[in-house]
């Protein structure tokens, strides 16, 4: 089912501002080297106003050059996020933001109730080339982010930053208990899918799409309690 949009409903994230065409390798180069953000997608700009409107909060690790080029999250040719959505029934269509991120798919996902967002802003074309540091940090502040938006369900992209930025050294794919994490809500569940990036060669887009049609059941069920 479908969250209920307060009408109407104005979009607000920022537009490609290389209008509908691919990065060059220069421009991702810029982008990486002047650490440009990216926004988040979520149905209104400040936090506050998405309490409650959220099914599902999906957290990457951080952006790409190319995602921060076209400001579109995992908009990199070859990553697997969207189709996986698409496959375990997250989106209602199969959203391609190689160039940028189309209204009618910001709408879309605002009316499902999915929220995306990074737990470091700074792009980089690997996860590895962030810092423990720049990762605990995003951690906190995802921590504090959480308690506002109320999500039933968070879901993190890729393990391995999960474990540093968790300082979870022994976590695993799946449900993550919360209770040893401070300032956690415990109306929030908190789980882990395989990163979606094409050099993750563990994983399909099959085999990613069944990890997010668990995690979507889960959302399904699971109320809100802001």
């Amino acid at each position: 089912m479908d969250t209920k949009l307060p009408e109407p409903w104005t979009p607000w994230r920022t537009p490609s501002p290389l209008q509908g065409r691919r990065p060059t390798k220069a421009e991702l180069a810029e982008a990486a080297a002047n650490g440009i953000t990216l926004d988040d997608v979520l149905p209104y700009p400040d936090d506050r106003d998405n309490m409650g409107l959220l099914r599902l909060l999906i957290v990457g690790t951080n952006p790409s050059p190319w995602a921060a080029s076209v400001q579109a999250p995992f908009a990199r040719p070859g990553n697997r996020f969207w189709k996986s959505l698409y496959a375990a029934g997250v989106t209602e269509t199969l959203v391609n933001d190689t160039t940028g991120m189309q209204r009618s798919d910001e709408l879309m996902l605002a009316r499902r109730g999915v929220g995306i967002t990074n737990i470091v802003s700074r792009p980089t074309s690997r996860s590895s080339q962030l810092s423990r540091e720049e990762l605990r940090a995003g951690c906190a502040r995802l921590v504090q982010r959480v308690r506002v938006l109320c999500p039933p369900v968070v879901a993190f992209t890729g393990i391995t930053a999960f474990r540093s930025a968790f300082d979870a050294p022994k976590a695993v794919l799946g449900f993550q208990p919360t209770h040893n994490l401070p300032g956690w809500p415990t109306s929030s569940q908190l789980w882990v899918v395989p990163d979606p990036s094409g050099l993750n060669a563990h994983e399909s887009v099959e085999s990613l799409g069944e990890k997010w049609a668990e995690v979507w059941a889960v959302s399904a069920q699971a109320k809100p309690e802001c």
